[in-house]
């Protein structure tokens, strides 16, 4: 009965490093990210526990495919869908796995995204080579790899070839399988992928393994075990130490093959692979039939067919079947036997699996012999035989000896070749530095007059025309400057004295009808309302200091809820005009880093636009958040709203743009203008959400004080 010796896929993907210090920089960088970066961030993470940790896999895939669909990263999505169809194959769970990729095929297409998509078709292929559908899964590789060749895409080429040839091996096709190795091989040595080098030995280890040349199998395992690094176990590492122990039982080194077996069971496990883990029941299972434990040979042949079955691993699942049907026989349960036999054969020719005919048609003999049917038992000897000459014949012995020496070959003039060149080099670069060493000096001296002439000339011409330039560029910042500093004056000292203008014309008109105690109040609000004006006029003539360089903007340590409420205060007579009441929600006292006085002058405006757009009786809601190193500070009310159209062209000098209040309170569009640039000066942000009669909210980040 043969073994399961493991096909190493590691090439499925391009890249991928086990280091735990990229994985834990990975999750230091998570922290410090906006939530768009995170998608990349977790696709980074799944790519280091490809082939380390199924369920980890699964973990970070789906975390980045929910952030790529949140913000509409197309190919990240598309990556990590084939991730999780990878990881859902390798732990039993196909119709997830066929699901994943699926959707990463239908977005691919729709998106137009020819890469990805051909990476999905190659992981469709690889969910049918995994399942044991041999000859569907080689029809779409080779139309994956057929894609690859015409878009240039080597990495995925040399997957394609890579998972054909393990299905040309699963069939018992050892030539078809030999020349796709080698192509694999020679396309990864062209493009210097010499880490996947490894890998592919271990492939053509196994091709040796499969056909009986178990003296050359043994030297590309322990070439690969050597090779490893043991204090980060990985796939080739762990199926290196599960085909060591094939091999040994090949021989009928039963113990020392339990010994590798033994050591492969954790280290698949440890990366959740349960199509491996499988396996290894299997070979553990074998070994203890041959060493007659028959009862730990049961439970693992049990744990394995329970496996194979989840996972609807089929070539495993035979193997398991012609095991327990082994063991059913020497126990005399002809009965169970048979039917585990009739099982396999029909899923044998059900999938066109033809590596394990042979093993079958042996069982099948052995079961006849068993049960003194020996016509019969003649009859399967001689199938078995017939299959066997047909698989192992002189002319595949041939070509897989001649495979090795080109392999060696190839080896030996690489190193030899590089020596030559080494020696040709170093003699050229001496003759060529004995050389330069002649004409340096003449060459620098040349050199040196050259550039001092020139520098010369350039520095008389460039200092001529950079005079001209700077006049010209100071004379359009002072005209900018003016213009942007006479508008903001029309424009946001009419809010005040409008306040003013109103309060007075109702006190002359209506002063013999009022109260003390209300003229009182409304001497009050005219007070505010003129400190007001006062205030918003010093401010504004700070800002035009600011342009023109007489001023700098200084951040220094305040309480924005502080400020917050002094803003309110002067708003309060205008707000009172139109019944509109002002709630500020302090949760909380962030202190940031600002500049008091242009932050100010950002709020004061946002609240006057907020009055100008508020139905009469309106609220105007303002709020403070706390998000990591920054405050968010949200002025809201529930007047007209915006369209897109017209939240475009906000912050915009050049556009102009300006609309009517619910009172017909006219502006000249530059407040808002004024309030981007002060909030950019202070290094923050400002934007706009709003509906169209629903209204708007104004929000902008502040830079918190670092602790």
């Amino acid at each position: 009965m043969r073994y399961l010796p493991t096909f190493i896929l590691i090439i499925l993907l391009s890249q991928f490093s086990f280091g735990q210090s990229k994985i834990d920089s990975l999750k230091q960088d998570l922290n410090q990210s906006e939530e768009k970066e995170k998608a990349y961030i977790y696709f980074l993470l799944a790519k280091e526990v490809f082939y380390k940790d199924a369920y980890l896999l699964k973990s970070y895939s789906k975390k980045a495919d929910s952030l790529a669909e949140k913000y509409q990263i197309d190919s990240i999505r598309v990556n990590v869908l084939n991730f999780l169809s990878y990881a859902a194959t390798n732990t039993g769970r196909l119709n997830d796995a066929i699901t994943y990729n699926k959707k990463a095929l239908d977005i691919s297409e729709s998106k137009h995204l020819k890469k990805e998509n051909i990476s999905s078709h190659f992981f469709k292929g690889y969910i049918l080579y995994a399942t044991g559908q041999s000859d569907s899964s080689i029809n779409v590789l080779n139309a994956a790899y057929k894609e690859a060749l015409l878009s240039k895409e080597l990495k995925i080429q040399l997957q394609c070839l890579n998972t054909i040839a393990a299905n040309h091996l699963n069939q018992g096709q050892y030539k078809e399988a030999l020349e796709k190795f080698t192509s694999a091989y020679q396309l990864a040595d062209s493009l210097k992928l010499y880490d996947k080098l490894i890998n592919l030995s271990l492939n053509i280890g196994t091709t040796f393994l499969y056909n009986e040349e178990l003296d050359k199998a043994i030297e590309y395992f322990e070439k690969v075990i050597a090779q490893s690094d043991t204090s980060s176990i990985t796939l080739a590492y762990a199926s290196a130490l599960n085909n060591m122990g094939s091999c040994y039982s090949r021989m009928a080194k039963h113990e020392k093959a339990l010994e590798y077996f033994e050591k492969a069971l954790p280290a698949y496990l440890k990366i959740n692979n349960s199509l491996l883990i499988a396996q290894v029941y299997t070979n553990l299972g074998q070994s203890h039939f041959f060493l007659n434990n028959s009862e730990l040979a049961s439970k693992h042949l049990q744990s394995a067919i329970q496996l194979n079955r989840n996972n609807k691993s089929i070539n495993q699942l035979i193997v398991n079947l012609l095991l327990i049907a082994r063991l059913d026989i020497s126990q005399k349960k002809f009965i169970q036997a048979k039917y585990h036999l009739d099982e396999a054969l029909e899923l044998t020719n059900k999938f066109n699996i033809n590596y394990n005919k042979a093993d079958l048609y042996q069982t099948y003999s052995l079961y006849y012999t068993n049960r003194e049917q020996f016509k019969k038992a003649l009859e399967y000897k001689e199938k078995e035989l017939n299959i066997k000459d047909s698989i192992f014949d002189i002319t595949r012995q041939q070509q897989i000896s001649e495979l090795q020496t080109k392999f060696e070959t190839k080896q030996k003039l690489i190193e030899n070749e590089s020596l030559r060149k080494d020696i040709a080099l170093n003699k050229l670069q001496i003759e060529k530095q004995n050389q330069n060493n002649n004409y340096l000096i003449l060459l620098t001296f040349i050199v040196i007059i050259l550039i001092l002439i020139l520098l010369n000339r350039a520095r008389l011409k460039k200092k001529s025309h950079q005079i001209i330039q700077d006049q010209k560029s100071e004379l359009e910042i002072l005209n900018k400057t003016k213009d942007k500093f006479f508008s903001i004056i029309a424009h946001d000292l009419r809010s005040p004295f409008n306040a003013l203008i109103g309060l007075s014309s109702l006190l002359q008109s209506s002063y013999d009808n009022l109260s003390d105690e209300v003229r009182k109040d409304y001497i009050t609000d005219l007070n505010k309302a003129s400190e007001n004006a006062y205030g918003l006029l010093d401010n504004l003539l700070t800002w035009s200091m600011i342009q023109q360089g007489s001023i700098v903007i200084q951040r220094k340590e305040e309480n924005i809820s502080t400020l917050i409420n002094e803003c309110i205060l002067p708003h309060q007579a205008t707000a009172k005009l139109k019944h509109i009441s002002i709630e500020y929600s302090e949760t909380e006292e962030p202190i940031v880093s600002i500049d008091r006085f242009s932050i100010k002058t950002v709020i004061l405006n946002l609240i006057n636009n907020a009055i100008k757009f508020s139905h009469e009786g309106g609220i105007i809601n303002i709020s403070t958040e706390n998000k990591g190193s920054k405050t968010i500070v949200s002025i809201s009310d529930h007047g007209i709203g915006m369209s897109q159209e017209q939240i475009d062209q906000l912050f915009k000098i050049d556009q102009g743009y300006t609309t009517l209040g619910t009172n017909k309170e006219k502006g000249t569009g530059l407040g808002l203008i004024l309030c981007h640039e002060f909030i950019q000066k202070n290094k923050g942000q400002i934007w706009v959400e709003s509906t169209e009669k629903m209204g708007s909210t104004f929000k902008f980040s502040l830079n918190n004080m670092q602790v």
